[in-house]
């Protein structure tokens, strides 16, 4: 008994930290959201190193 309640309470303790998986409502909501995953892609590249243009020779 004592096992079925602590079961009990450690599933209520973990859905109720789970994401939200429910799609966008709003286009407000739809845009944020693009742009969220727009953000985490550019930050999980790697950062590639710019070098300057080659100056013209006459």
């Amino acid at each position: 008994m004592k096992t079925l309640v602590l079961s009990i309470g450690l599933l209520a303790l973990t859905t109720a930290c789970a994401p939200d998986t429910r799609m966008p409502e709003s286009s407000y909501q739809w845009q944020r959201r693009q742009e969220r995953i727009e953000q985490d892609f550019r930050a999980s590249q790697p950062a590639t190193p710019t070098t300057p243009a080659p100056k013209d020779k006459p």
